[in-house]
């Protein structure tokens, strides 16, 4: 058997300009999983593209002092969240003028219903809109990104893959042939610099359930209280 950690980035600035970059609590949360991980033996590690992806897993290898150099994906990126509420609000907006209080006295709380709303019709494959990823695309993409991480993986290797939760999401849902929508619905309850381990049998590998298995999800065991977040 092969291991599997699917670990999400640390916090990343939500609701600034440049979201894609570590809040202050999300760099706290980065140096915790280096603490962590460098206990855990692992033999190699990949990471996504993204800025707070690559900043997570260098701070986590800056603590840890024994982590491999990482290996980047672009296949395991986010799904396109800002092209979604850019494209959809409008048409959110026009169903449920509700929405519309966002542009004179926004709210977190309306903000966050907008993004699940939308988010639940792009999933559902309900919605979509010339070059903007389809949830079925996303889905397939991370799945090869996925496919790369554990190609000729021997068996007791220990891989590591610093990503974002809509990719864990995939990777969850592949282990219970789940649908896309399904898998989209799994990655929002996954906190931040939360760890999910999968096994595997590493000869012959696919998705099948009996060749695969969910040892642990979302776990945040290794920080502090003050450090749990989702967004």
């Amino acid at each position: 058997m092969a291991t599997l950690l699917l670990i999400r980035h640390g916090q990343a600035s939500y609701g600034e300009a440049d979201y894609d970059r570590l809040s202050t609590r999300g760099v706290q949360q980065a140096r915790e999983l280096g603490k962590f991980l460098a206990d855990q033996r692992l033999d190699k590690l990949f990471v996504g593209p993204l800025r707070r992806q690559r900043d997570t897993a260098a701070l986590a290898r800056e603590v840890a002092g024994n982590l491999p150099e990482p290996e980047q994906l672009a296949e395991l990126a986010e799904y396109p969240a800002f092209d979604l509420v850019q494209h959809f609000m409008p048409k959110l907006v026009a169903e449920d003028p509700k929405f519309a209080q966002l542009t004179q006295t926004p709210s977190r709380e309306l903000a966050n219903e907008a993004f699940h709303t939308i988010l639940g019709r792009w999933a559902r494959d309900e919605w979509d809109v010339t070059g903007i990823e389809r949830v079925t695309d996303f889905a397939a993409r991370v799945r090869s990104g996925l496919d790369r991480v554990v190609h000729g993986a021997r068996s007791g290797i220990r891989i590591g893959v610093v990503t974002s939760a809509g990719p864990i999401g995939v990777a969850v849902g592949l282990t219970f042939g789940a649908t896309p929508h399904h898998m989209v619905r799994t990655s929002t309850v996954i906190r931040n610099a939360s760890i999910t381990e999968l096994r595997f049998r590493s000869r012959d590998f696919d998705w099948h359930p009996e060749r695969v298995g969910l040892i642990a999800f979302n776990s945040i065991h290794h920080l502090p209280a003050e450090l749990h977040t989702e967004y």
